[in-house]
Protein backbone atom coordinates (compact mmCIF):
# COMPACT_ATOMS: atom_id res chain seq x y z
CA UNK A 1 0.00 0.00 0.00
CA UNK A 2 1.43 3.02 -1.09
CA UNK A 3 0.45 6.55 1.30
CA UNK A 4 1.50 9.65 1.65
CA UNK A 5 2.14 11.82 4.87
CA UNK A 6 3.91 14.70 5.80
CA UNK A 7 4.69 16.96 8.91
CA UNK A 8 4.83 19.70 6.69
CA UNK A 9 1.42 22.16 5.97
CA UNK A 10 1.92 22.55 2.31
CA UNK A 11 0.83 25.63 0.75
CA UNK A 12 -2.73 25.78 -0.15
CA UNK A 13 -3.09 25.74 -4.41
CA UNK A 14 -5.82 26.35 -6.74
CA UNK A 15 -5.36 24.24 -9.74
CA UNK A 16 -8.39 22.94 -11.35
CA UNK A 17 -6.25 22.11 -14.02
CA UNK A 18 -4.85 19.13 -12.30
CA UNK A 19 -7.17 16.48 -14.42
CA UNK A 20 -6.05 17.89 -17.97
CA UNK A 21 -2.20 17.21 -16.24
CA UNK A 22 -3.28 13.60 -14.99
CA UNK A 23 -4.32 12.90 -18.92
CA UNK A 24 -1.17 14.11 -19.87
CA UNK A 25 0.98 12.44 -16.87
CA UNK A 26 3.81 14.84 -17.27
CA UNK A 27 5.86 16.64 -14.71
CA UNK A 28 6.50 19.56 -16.55
CA UNK A 29 2.86 20.26 -17.80
CA UNK A 30 1.29 23.47 -19.36
CA UNK A 31 -2.35 24.09 -19.64
CA UNK A 32 -3.95 25.90 -22.16
CA UNK A 33 -4.36 29.50 -22.05
CA UNK A 34 -7.32 30.21 -20.54
CA UNK A 35 -6.97 27.57 -17.81
CA UNK A 36 -3.82 29.27 -16.81
CA UNK A 37 -5.84 32.67 -16.50
CA UNK A 38 -8.43 31.24 -14.96
CA UNK A 39 -5.67 29.59 -12.33
CA UNK A 40 -3.85 33.19 -11.98
CA UNK A 41 -7.18 35.18 -11.89
CA UNK A 42 -8.70 32.98 -9.37
CA UNK A 43 -5.22 31.82 -7.71
CA UNK A 44 -6.91 33.20 -4.24
CA UNK A 45 -9.44 30.64 -3.63
CA UNK A 46 -7.08 29.29 -2.23
CA UNK A 47 -7.41 30.52 1.06
CA UNK A 48 -10.24 29.16 1.24
CA UNK A 49 -8.74 25.77 2.67
CA UNK A 50 -6.49 25.00 4.77
CA UNK A 51 -3.64 23.14 3.07
CA UNK A 52 -2.21 21.68 0.03
CA UNK A 53 -3.73 21.23 -3.54
CA UNK A 54 -6.60 21.23 -5.28
CA UNK A 55 -5.52 18.32 -7.06
CA UNK A 56 -2.30 15.95 -7.31
CA UNK A 57 -0.54 14.73 -10.20
CA UNK A 58 3.26 15.02 -11.39
CA UNK A 59 3.10 18.56 -12.27
CA UNK A 60 1.95 19.49 -9.24
CA UNK A 61 3.93 17.88 -7.13
CA UNK A 62 6.85 19.95 -9.68
CA UNK A 63 5.07 23.04 -8.81
CA UNK A 64 5.87 22.30 -5.01
CA UNK A 65 9.52 21.68 -5.73
CA UNK A 66 10.10 24.91 -7.63
CA UNK A 67 8.39 26.52 -4.59
CA UNK A 68 10.90 25.33 -2.61
CA UNK A 69 9.51 22.51 -0.97
CA UNK A 70 11.74 19.49 0.02
CA UNK A 71 10.89 16.48 -2.18
CA UNK A 72 10.51 14.32 0.96
CA UNK A 73 7.76 16.32 2.11
CA UNK A 74 5.95 15.45 -1.13
CA UNK A 75 4.37 12.12 -2.14
CA UNK A 76 6.19 9.88 -4.10
CA UNK A 77 5.67 9.24 -7.97
CA UNK A 78 4.61 5.65 -7.04
CA UNK A 79 1.73 7.07 -4.85
CA UNK A 80 0.47 9.81 -7.60
CA UNK A 81 0.71 7.43 -10.32
CA UNK A 82 -2.16 5.50 -7.98
CA UNK A 83 -3.75 8.79 -7.85
CA UNK A 84 -4.16 9.22 -11.51
CA UNK A 85 -5.23 5.79 -11.91
CA UNK A 86 -8.08 6.45 -9.25
CA UNK A 87 -9.04 10.02 -11.02
CA UNK A 88 -9.85 8.06 -14.64
CA UNK A 89 -13.18 7.20 -15.09
CA UNK A 90 -12.21 3.84 -16.47
CA UNK A 91 -11.85 2.98 -11.93
CA UNK A 92 -14.77 4.90 -11.76
CA UNK A 93 -16.91 2.51 -13.89
CA UNK A 94 -15.11 -0.43 -11.93
CA UNK A 95 -16.46 1.56 -8.54
CA UNK A 96 -19.65 1.81 -9.88
CA UNK A 97 -19.95 -1.76 -10.58
CA UNK A 98 -18.65 -3.26 -7.50
CA UNK A 99 -21.22 -0.78 -6.05
CA UNK A 100 -23.76 -2.82 -7.44
CA UNK A 101 -22.64 -5.80 -5.93
CA UNK A 102 -23.90 -4.65 -2.82
CA UNK A 103 -27.62 -5.90 -3.40
CA UNK A 104 -29.66 -6.57 -5.31
CA UNK A 105 -32.20 -5.68 -2.38
CA UNK A 106 -31.22 -2.29 -2.00
CA UNK A 107 -31.27 -1.28 -6.14
CA UNK A 108 -35.02 -2.53 -6.16
CA UNK A 109 -35.80 -1.01 -2.98
CA UNK A 110 -34.31 2.60 -3.69
CA UNK A 111 -34.73 2.55 -7.48
CA UNK A 112 -31.05 2.96 -7.99
CA UNK A 113 -29.85 2.88 -11.48
CA UNK A 114 -27.45 -0.42 -12.35
CA UNK A 115 -23.98 0.00 -13.75
CA UNK A 116 -24.54 0.52 -17.78
CA UNK A 117 -21.17 2.29 -18.16
CA UNK A 118 -18.24 0.85 -20.43
CA UNK A 119 -15.03 1.58 -20.68
CA UNK A 120 -14.42 1.71 -24.30
CA UNK A 121 -11.09 1.69 -26.27
CA UNK A 122 -12.00 1.16 -29.75
CA UNK A 123 -14.78 2.70 -32.33
CA UNK A 124 -15.74 -0.95 -33.16
CA UNK A 125 -16.75 -1.48 -29.60
CA UNK A 126 -18.55 1.81 -29.40
CA UNK A 127 -20.60 1.39 -32.49
CA UNK A 128 -21.48 -2.21 -31.22
CA UNK A 129 -22.32 -0.55 -27.69
CA UNK A 130 -24.66 2.22 -29.55
CA UNK A 131 -26.60 -0.57 -31.09
CA UNK A 132 -27.79 -1.56 -27.57
CA UNK A 133 -28.20 1.50 -25.99
CA UNK A 134 -28.78 5.28 -27.39
CA UNK A 135 -28.26 7.79 -27.19
CA UNK A 136 -25.23 7.88 -25.11
CA UNK A 137 -22.58 10.56 -23.05
CA UNK A 138 -18.91 9.83 -24.18
CA UNK A 139 -16.45 10.96 -20.98
CA UNK A 140 -12.97 11.33 -21.43
CA UNK A 141 -10.97 9.50 -18.49
CA UNK A 142 -9.50 12.16 -16.98
CA UNK A 143 -11.42 16.01 -17.58
CA UNK A 144 -13.42 17.82 -15.29
CA UNK A 145 -16.48 20.23 -15.25
CA UNK A 146 -17.91 18.71 -18.48
CA UNK A 147 -15.33 19.40 -20.96
CA UNK A 148 -14.72 16.08 -21.90
CA UNK A 149 -18.15 14.89 -22.46
CA UNK A 150 -19.90 14.22 -25.72
CA UNK A 151 -23.64 13.37 -25.60
CA UNK A 152 -24.03 11.70 -29.15
CA UNK A 153 -26.72 9.36 -30.80
CA UNK A 154 -27.03 6.29 -32.96
CA UNK A 155 -25.59 8.14 -36.03
CA UNK A 156 -22.06 9.94 -34.79
CA UNK A 157 -20.41 12.95 -37.51
CA UNK A 158 -17.64 12.62 -38.86
CA UNK A 159 -16.25 15.40 -36.94
CA UNK A 160 -17.79 14.19 -33.06
CA UNK A 161 -15.75 10.59 -34.17
CA UNK A 162 -12.86 12.50 -35.14
CA UNK A 163 -12.54 13.88 -31.31
CA UNK A 164 -13.69 10.17 -29.79
CA UNK A 165 -10.59 8.80 -32.04
CA UNK A 166 -8.29 11.83 -30.48
CA UNK A 167 -9.58 10.89 -26.91
CA UNK A 168 -8.62 7.10 -27.14
CA UNK A 169 -5.41 7.63 -28.98
CA UNK A 170 -4.71 9.64 -26.02
CA UNK A 171 -6.12 8.66 -22.83
CA UNK A 172 -6.32 4.92 -23.97
CA UNK A 173 -10.24 4.70 -24.43
CA UNK A 174 -13.42 5.97 -23.26
CA UNK A 175 -16.31 5.99 -21.24
CA UNK A 176 -19.73 5.52 -22.36
CA UNK A 177 -22.62 5.19 -20.34
CA UNK A 178 -26.73 5.93 -21.36
CA UNK A 179 -27.55 9.46 -21.49
CA UNK A 180 -30.54 10.73 -18.80
CA UNK A 181 -32.41 13.48 -20.49
CA UNK A 182 -34.67 13.25 -17.33
CA UNK A 183 -32.34 14.49 -15.11
CA UNK A 184 -34.08 16.36 -11.96
CA UNK A 185 -31.24 17.02 -10.01
CA UNK A 186 -27.57 17.24 -9.72
CA UNK A 187 -25.94 16.09 -6.26
CA UNK A 188 -22.98 15.11 -4.42
CA UNK A 189 -21.51 13.42 -1.39
CA UNK A 190 -18.27 14.85 -0.12
CA UNK A 191 -15.26 12.75 2.35
CA UNK A 192 -12.57 13.13 4.06
CA UNK A 193 -10.11 10.16 4.46
CA UNK A 194 -7.34 10.17 6.50
CA UNK A 195 -4.93 7.50 8.41
CA UNK A 196 -7.76 7.51 11.15
CA UNK A 197 -10.53 6.70 8.44
CA UNK A 198 -13.61 8.37 6.91
CA UNK A 199 -15.18 11.37 7.50
CA UNK A 200 -18.62 12.37 5.51
CA UNK A 201 -17.85 16.26 5.12
CA UNK A 202 -21.44 16.55 4.06
CA UNK A 203 -23.67 17.33 1.28
CA UNK A 204 -23.48 19.41 -1.73
CA UNK A 205 -25.90 20.30 -4.79
CA UNK A 206 -24.95 21.65 -7.83
CA UNK A 207 -26.28 22.88 -11.12
CA UNK A 208 -25.09 21.63 -15.00
CA UNK A 209 -26.20 21.37 -18.11
CA UNK A 210 -27.88 18.56 -19.88
CA UNK A 211 -23.88 17.25 -20.80
CA UNK A 212 -22.20 17.79 -17.70
CA UNK A 213 -21.00 21.67 -17.83
CA UNK A 214 -20.62 23.21 -14.37
CA UNK A 215 -22.81 26.33 -13.37
CA UNK A 216 -22.38 26.63 -9.88
CA UNK A 217 -22.75 25.22 -6.40
CA UNK A 218 -25.25 26.24 -3.50
CA UNK A 219 -24.08 27.40 -0.78
CA UNK A 220 -26.69 27.02 1.90
CA UNK A 221 -27.15 24.88 5.06
CA UNK A 222 -27.26 21.01 5.16
CA UNK A 223 -30.70 20.86 5.83
CA UNK A 224 -31.93 23.08 2.67
CA UNK A 225 -29.57 20.99 0.88
CA UNK A 226 -31.23 18.12 1.87
CA UNK A 227 -34.49 19.54 1.35
CA UNK A 228 -33.40 20.43 -2.56
CA UNK A 229 -32.35 16.31 -2.52
CA UNK A 230 -35.96 14.83 -1.25
CA UNK A 231 -34.69 11.84 -0.79
CA UNK A 232 -35.11 9.08 2.03
CA UNK A 233 -32.82 9.96 4.77
CA UNK A 234 -32.61 5.63 5.31
CA UNK A 235 -30.98 5.54 0.98
CA UNK A 236 -28.92 8.45 1.53
CA UNK A 237 -27.34 7.24 5.01
CA UNK A 238 -26.98 3.99 3.21
CA UNK A 239 -25.11 5.63 0.54
CA UNK A 240 -23.08 7.39 2.75
CA UNK A 241 -22.05 4.01 5.03
CA UNK A 242 -21.01 2.36 1.52
CA UNK A 243 -18.79 4.88 0.28
CA UNK A 244 -17.14 5.45 3.71
CA UNK A 245 -16.37 1.35 3.34
CA UNK A 246 -15.23 1.47 -0.07
CA UNK A 247 -13.06 4.67 0.30
CA UNK A 248 -11.27 2.82 3.21
CA UNK A 249 -10.14 0.13 1.38
CA UNK A 250 -7.88 2.88 -1.00
CA UNK A 251 -4.39 3.74 -0.19
CA UNK A 252 -5.58 7.48 -0.96
CA UNK A 253 -5.81 10.07 1.57
CA UNK A 254 -7.32 13.50 0.90
CA UNK A 255 -10.74 14.59 -0.23
CA UNK A 256 -13.20 12.53 -2.09
CA UNK A 257 -16.84 14.00 -4.02
CA UNK A 258 -18.78 11.48 -5.20
CA UNK A 259 -21.30 13.06 -7.51
CA UNK A 260 -24.88 11.60 -7.87
CA UNK A 261 -27.82 12.29 -10.16
CA UNK A 262 -32.19 12.30 -9.00
CA UNK A 263 -33.64 11.79 -11.95
CA UNK A 264 -37.88 12.96 -13.02
CA UNK A 265 -39.29 9.23 -12.27
CA UNK A 266 -38.10 9.36 -8.58
CA UNK A 267 -34.92 6.87 -9.76
CA UNK A 268 -30.90 7.59 -8.61
CA UNK A 269 -27.97 7.24 -9.75
CA UNK A 270 -25.72 6.62 -7.15
CA UNK A 271 -22.27 7.59 -8.83
CA UNK A 272 -21.98 9.58 -12.08
CA UNK A 273 -18.20 10.56 -10.93
CA UNK A 274 -15.96 10.42 -8.32
CA UNK A 275 -13.36 12.95 -7.44
CA UNK A 276 -10.35 12.74 -5.94
CA UNK A 277 -10.00 15.76 -5.32
CA UNK A 278 -11.01 18.95 -3.99
CA UNK A 279 -14.16 20.17 -5.81
CA UNK A 280 -16.60 23.03 -5.75
CA UNK A 281 -19.16 21.19 -4.18
CA UNK A 282 -16.62 20.89 -1.16
CA UNK A 283 -15.75 24.57 -1.75
CA UNK A 284 -19.45 25.80 -1.15
CA UNK A 285 -19.82 23.43 2.01
CA UNK A 286 -16.55 25.32 3.15
CA UNK A 287 -17.73 28.29 2.75
CA UNK A 288 -20.80 27.99 4.72
CA UNK A 289 -19.31 26.85 7.04
CA UNK A 290 -17.20 29.78 7.73
CA UNK A 291 -19.84 32.25 7.47
CA UNK A 292 -19.89 33.29 3.63
CA UNK A 293 -23.01 32.98 2.48
CA UNK A 294 -24.30 36.32 0.95
CA UNK A 295 -23.71 38.07 -2.54
CA UNK A 296 -19.92 38.73 -2.83
CA UNK A 297 -17.00 38.75 -5.12
CA UNK A 298 -14.76 35.71 -3.76
CA UNK A 299 -11.77 36.33 -6.24
CA UNK A 300 -10.83 37.48 -9.55
CA UNK A 301 -12.34 40.78 -10.92
CA UNK A 302 -15.69 40.41 -12.57
CA UNK A 303 -14.83 42.92 -15.68
CA UNK A 304 -11.58 41.90 -16.43
CA UNK A 305 -10.77 37.85 -16.87
CA UNK A 306 -11.89 35.06 -14.43
CA UNK A 307 -14.11 35.88 -11.02
CA UNK A 308 -15.86 33.66 -8.64
CA UNK A 309 -18.24 35.28 -6.66
CA UNK A 310 -21.30 33.90 -4.54
CA UNK A 311 -24.50 35.55 -5.98
CA UNK A 312 -28.03 34.77 -4.89
CA UNK A 313 -26.99 32.01 -2.75
CA UNK A 314 -25.17 30.34 -5.93
CA UNK A 315 -21.32 29.93 -6.16
CA UNK A 316 -19.69 30.24 -9.54
CA UNK A 317 -17.21 30.96 -12.12
CA UNK A 318 -17.46 33.27 -14.39
CA UNK A 319 -15.30 35.23 -17.36
CA UNK A 320 -15.78 38.06 -19.43
CA UNK A 321 -15.68 38.48 -23.32
CA UNK A 322 -11.79 38.38 -22.64
CA UNK A 323 -11.53 35.12 -21.36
Amino acid sequence: MCTFATDMKLPALFNPSNDMALAANLRQYTPPRHIQQMEEDLADLARFWDEGPWGWSLATKQRYLQRGIPENELPSDEWLAEVRRLSSREFGTSYYEDMMKWGSEEMMKWRLLPCQARFITDLSSLESFILHSSPLILKAPWSSSGRGNIVTGSNIEHTTLQRISSIIRQQGGIVAEPFYANKDLDFAMEFQVTDKGVDFLGYSVFLADETGHYAGNWVASQEELLKKINLPTELLESLITYHKQALAELSYRGFVGIDMMRLTDGRVHPCVEVNFRMTMGLLALLLYNKGIRDDQLLAGRPDQGFSAQIADGLLSIACNKSC
